[in-house]
């Protein structure tokens, strides 16, 4: 079974892509559509659906119903651009030299390290995911975020044939129109000038641009990606929802009515999508992916913009707080609804996964990738071909709130290493899901063998060390 896995991994990793309408038995090979939908800041516990009580989520529940949902999912990285750049290429951030938010926060004055010269636009030689996918057929869009690097970087220029609102910012100046004055330098790009009206709502306006592209594009296959902005700062929601929430309690940590608005509006758009494939009966061969790239803030707002209780912290963090997000995936004849998975994935697993799901030829490997295809627990199977993971992070985030670390998950353990203080923590995941007991002065050999395991593998994928002073 597993050296069936790794060929089908090997597979989809071919550098060129050379993928074929024909499966190996010359059967014809279906090509399902893809929406993709990527949430700013959205925590693990974000919705119904993931445990909470206090935010309405009913589309995401019916979603979750016809979906796998999984509880160990991780992001790429625990702030959005490495995430962004890992499911567009299947790599690590620490290949990439991609590892923080662009253009970053910098050093602080009083720190150990500065951090390493790097890499701040997904690099235009790397093959992406919707460049892949258009070698198949695909039409491709990215509608909303995308920060992954501005003129000459944006998403028409990384394999996507239609870009909205996507450029070099990482948030809105403001979620209604026309989302910044003139002069705002996080005004949304495009989305003014296309027109707009008073009281329009950006999550609102980047559906209805995604339905458009389905509705242009439903007699072939697709790629919609929306990256919304939702629910990253500033805190701003519909004033009918934030009264709405203003009169509920709060649960778990969970009461800020604005996010809690700025969720059920991501929730209505995930509802309006889901109808639309309906309508146009494209729900039978679209496959649905809802995730967030890093964990929930939890850094600012009064109250906190969320919780990610039981996990600890939240995104910039090194701990589950700041790396667990929430997963729903849908493949219709593949996955059985409703169904809980356990196994850990990770960010750039979705790039080897899609290129398996719309039939990839199995060519030999002329490239790394770091990401493996997940497709097997979306058919029911119960195990990966892989028992690590890990994390790499050379920056200073929040101040010096976040200073350098790197992170190794093996199976249940963790290691962390903070590089600013020579310090490793160590838990059992299984055991300790909110990260309190510190194993690491009581199980030497156990951390000694972990932090050699990270040693290897950052050697491995030639990642860049923050910078003695």
């Amino acid at each position: 079974m597993i050296l069936r896995l790794l060929s089908i991994v090997l597979g989809v990793l071919a550098l060129e892509f050379p993928l074929s309408s024909h499966a190996a038995n010359g059967a014809p090979q279906s090509r399902p559509n893809v929406v993709f939908i990527l949430i700013d800041d959205m925590g693990w516990a974000d919705g119904e659906c993931f445990g909470s009580s206090y935010y309405q989520t009913p589309n995401l529940n019916r979603l979750a119903s016809e979906a796998v949902r999984f509880t160990q999912a991780y992001a790429s990285c625990a702030v959005c651009s490495p995430t962004r750049a890992a499911i567009m290429t299947g790599k690590a951030p620490a290949r990439l030299h991609l590892t923080d938010w662009i253009p970053g926060e910098g050093t602080p004055k009083q720190s150990r390290f500065r951090v390493p010269d790097w890499q701040q636009h997904l690099p235009l030689e790397e093959t992406t995911l919707p460049e892949a996918l258009k070698s198949r057929g695909y039409a491709t869009a990215s509608i909303g975020k995308w920060h992954l690097g501005g003129r000459g970087f944006e998403p028409q220029n990384q394999g996507f044939d239609v870009n909205v609102a996507g450029g070099h910012i990482g948030h809105p100046a403001s979620y209604f129109w026309p989302y910044g004055n003139e002069t705002a330098s996080h005004r949304v790009p495009g989305l003014a000038a296309q027109g707009g009206k008073d009281g329009e709502y950006l999550s609102d306006r980047l559906t209805e641009e995604g339905l458009k592209f389905i509705e242009a594009n439903k007699d072939k296959p697709f790629f919609l990606f929306l990256p919304h902005y939702a629910v990253h700062a500033p805190l701003m929601g519909k004033d009918e929802l934030v009264e709405n929430y203003s009169r509920k309690l709060g649960a778990h940590g969970q009461s800020n009515h604005v996010y809690a608005a700025m969720i059920q509006s991501v929730d209505e758009s995930v509802g309006r999508i889901m109808k639309k494939l309906d309508e146009l009966h494209l729900a039978d061969r679209t496959v649905v992916i809802f995730t967030s790239d890093n964990g929930g803030a939890v850094h600012f707002g009064k109250p906190p913009a969320t919780s990610n209780a039981p996990l600890r912290l939240g995104k910039g963090y090194a701990y589950e707080g700041g790396l667990r997000v929430p997963l729903l995936v849908k493949v219709p004849g593949l996955t059985r609804g409703g169904t809980v998975c356990d196994v850990p994935v990770i960010s750039h697993d979705f790039f080897p996964t899609l290129l398996e799901l719309a039939g990839a030829d199995q060519k030999p490997n002329r490239t790394t990738l770091d990401g493996i295809s997940f497709a097997p627990l979306l058919r029911g199977e119960d195990r990966l071909p892989r028992e690590e993971l890990f994390w790499h992070y050379p920056h200073y985030w929040f101040g010096k709130n976040v200073a350098p670390y790197s992170v190794a998950r093996v199976g249940d353990w963790k290691l962390i290493r903070f590089y600013e203080d020579d310090r490793e923590e160590l838990y059992n995941l299984r055991d300790d899901l909110s990260e309190k007991n510190d194993l690491a002065p009581k199980m030497l050999e156990k951390r000694r063998t972990l932090s050699a395991r990270l040693d290897e593998w950052l050697k491995q994928v030639g990642a860049q060390m923050p910078v003695p002073r």
